[in-house]
C-alpha cells in the first residue's frame, strides 16, 4: 500500500515540476556546445560511440552520463550529469514515447583495475541507467537495449591522437601500447602506468591521462532513436555521431582559449525550504491518543550550489486536559548550521550540522495523581543527516530527510502535583515554609546523549531568479 501511494506521489510531483520548469530552460541546446565537456580545468570534445541501429532512423539524440572511479551509482552532482539528466527528460517528453523506436545504452569504463571489475562496473552502470528509464518511463521497457564496450581503449586512443600537448614520441608510444595485439590487457595497463615518464607541458603522462581523459571515457551513452523530427522550438539538428576511420584532425580538440557561456535563459533557484518532522506529527500518547507535536522548520539556502545552509526549528505543542491531568506543553526553538558533503548537490545527500537551542516545558502524564514537571532548558550539539530528492529531476522541490542529533541539554525545573489538593493549577511538592520556596531548584543534565531524531518532509517554498554563470576561464589544456 505504501509503495503504491509513494508511486502516485512521485508521479504527481514529477508532473508538477514539468509544469513549473519552462521548456526552454534546458531544451534549447547548442549542439556544438553539447559536444564539449568540462574535465578538470579544461574543455574537450566528446568522442561518442556509434549506435548499432543508427542507419535505420532519421533522427538520433545522444546523452552521456559519467561515473566516478570504481562506482556504478547515478550521481547527478558529478561533472555535468545533472544537466544531462534534465535534458534527457526534456528530449523524451518532446519526442513522445510513442514516437521512439529504440533506446540504446552503451556503457564503458576507463582502463584501470582488473578487467573483471571493469566488466562488472560496465554492466551495472548500464543497469542503473536502464532502471532509471524503466522507473520514470515504464512504457518503454520493450524499446531499451544494452550494448557494452567494457574498457574504452578505442576512445582513449582517439583522445591521445588528438592531443597537441603530448610530445610526438610519447603519443606514439601510448598508441603503440593501446593498439598492440601482442600485449595482454594487464600488460598494457602496467606499461601505461610505469613506462611513459613525463612531458614538459603535461608533467607525469599517466597522471595526465587519468586526470583529463579517464573521467571522460568512464560513461554510459544513451541513444534515443526515433522517426519524428524534433519540434522547431527546440532547434535541434539530427545528431549522427560517428568515429572517423581516417586519422583525426587536431582541430577536434579545443587547443585555444575558449569561453562557453551558459544558455541565456530565465531560471529560478530555491532560497527557502519549509519542513515538518513526520515523527513528531505522528506522536501518540496512551491517555490522550494522537497528539501531534506541532512543528515547523525553515532552511535557508544562501547560495545556489554551496555546501552551507541555515535552519530554524520550532516546536509548539500545547495540550491541556485537566480532567485527565494531562499536560503536554512545550515551546522549543533551535538554530542550526549545516554543511553538505558535496558541492553542487542541490542540497541533497549527506550533511553534518551544529545546533544551539532553548525551550520551556510543562509535562504531566500521570492520570491518577497528576504528578508532572515544569521548567526551562537549553543545549547544543551536533547532527548527521541524509537528504533524498523525491522526484526524477535533480531540481525537484520535494525532499525527504533522515537525521539524528546528539549533544548536551541542561534544564532547571520543579516537580508539581496537579491532583488533590488542587491550588489553582499547580501544587508544588514542597513541605517547608512557603516564603523560602525557591523556584526551579531542581536540575536535569543530559550530557553527550541523543537529543533528537526525525524523518522530515521538505518543500522548496521560495524560489528567486538565478544568475546564469558565465564560464570565462580560458582553456589552457586539451
Amino acid at each position: 500500500m505504501f509503495t503504491l501511494i509513494r508511486k502516485h506521489i512521485l508521479c504527481l510531483i514529477a508532473l508538477a515540476i514539468c509544469a513549473i520548469i519552462p521548456l526552454s530552460a534546458y531544451a534549447q541546446v547548442n549542439l556544438k556546445q553539447e559536444k564539449l565537456l568540462h574535465v578538470g580545468d579544461t574543455v574537450v570534445h566528446r568522442i561518442m560511440p556509434k549506435p548499432v541501429s543508427d542507419s535505420m532512423y532519421i533522427a538520433t539524440d545522444y546523452t552521456e552520463i559519467h561515473f566516478e572511479l570504481n562506482k556504478a551509482d547515478l550521481d547527478i552532482s558529478y561533472m555535468d550529469n545533472g544537466l544531462s539528466m534534465l535534458r534527457l527528460d526534456r528530449v523524451l517528453d518532446s519526442i513522445g514515447i510513442e514516437n521512439i523506436s529504440a533506446i540504446e545504452i552503451i556503457s564503458q569504463s576507463s582502463p584501470e583495475g582488473s578487467l573483471e571489475r571493469n566488466t562488472w562496473l560496465t554492466e551495472h552502470r548500464s543497469k542503473v541507467i536502464q532502471n532509471y528509464l524503466y522507473r520514470v518511463y515504464p512504457e518503454i521497457k520493450s524499446k531499451v537495449s544494452i550494448n557494452k564496450i567494457t574498457e574504452s581503449w578505442e576512445n582513449l586512443a582517439h583522445y591521445v591522437a588528438l592531443d597537441p600537448y603530448l610530445e610526438e614520441d610519447t603519443r606514439n608510444r601510448i598508441l603503440d601500447i593501446i593498439e598492440s595485439d601482442e600485449m595482454s590487457v594487464a600488460t598494457k595497463k602496467s606499461k601505461l602506468k610505469n613506462s611513459l615518464g613525463s612531458n614538459p607541458q603535461t608533467g607525469d603522462v599517466y597522471s595526465y591521462l587519468t586526470k583529463y581523459y579517464y573521467p571522460v571515457i568512464r560513461n554510459s551513452g544513451i541513444y534515443v532513436l526515433h522517426t519524428l523530427e524534433p519540434e522547431p522550438e527546440y532547434q535541434f539538428e539530427p545528431i549522427k555521431p560517428q568515429v572517423d576511420e581516417e586519422t583525426p584532425s587536431v582541430d577536434s580538440i579545443v587547443s585555444e582559449p575558449v569561453n562557453i557561456p551558459a544558455p541565456e535563459t530565465s531560471r529560478k533557484r530555491p532560497l527557502l525550504a519549509v519542513k515538518t518532522n513526520l515523527l513528531y506529527d505522528a506522536f501518540f500518547t496512551k491517555n490522550n491518543g494522537w497528539t501531534p507535536i506541532y512543528n515547523v522548520e525553515a532552511e535557508l539556502y544562501p547560495t545556489e550550489n554551496g555546501r552551507w545552509t541555515w535552519l530554524l526549528e520550532y516546536e509548539f505543542p500545547w495540550y491541556s486536559n485537566d480532567d485527565k491531568y494531562f499536560y503536554l506543553q512545550m515551546l522549543n526553538l533551535q538554530i542550526e548550521a549545516r554543511r553538505y558533503f558535496k558541492k553542487d548537490s542541490h542540497h541533497t545527500g549527506h550533511y553534518l550540522s551544529a545546533y544551539v537551542g532553548t525551550n520551556e516545558f510543562d509535562f504531566c502524564f500521570d492520570q491518577e495523581k497528576g504528578h508532572g514537571y515544569q521548567g526551562e532548558g537549553g543545549g547544543f550539539g551536533l547532527g548527521y543527516g541524509y537528504v533524498l530528492p523525491l522526484g526524477k529531476r535533480p531540481d525537484t522541490r520535494w525532499k525527504l530527510e533522515l537525521f539524528i542529533k546528539a549533544g548536551i541539554y541542561i534544564a532547571k525545573y520543579d516537580p508539581y502535583n496537579a491532583g488533590d489538593p488542587f491550588y489553582g493549577k499547580y501544587y508544588y511538592d514542597y513541605q517547608d515554609y512557603s516564603k523560602v520556596f525557591i523556584r526551579r531548584n531542581w536540575r536535569f543534565q543530559w550530557l553527550f546523549y541523543p537529543t533528537g531524531a526525525g524523518v522530515t518532509l521538505s518543500y522548496d517554498l521560495i524560489n528567486i531568479k538565478a544568475k546564469n554563470k558565465q564560464n570565462n576561464k580560458p582553456t589552457i589544456k586539451p
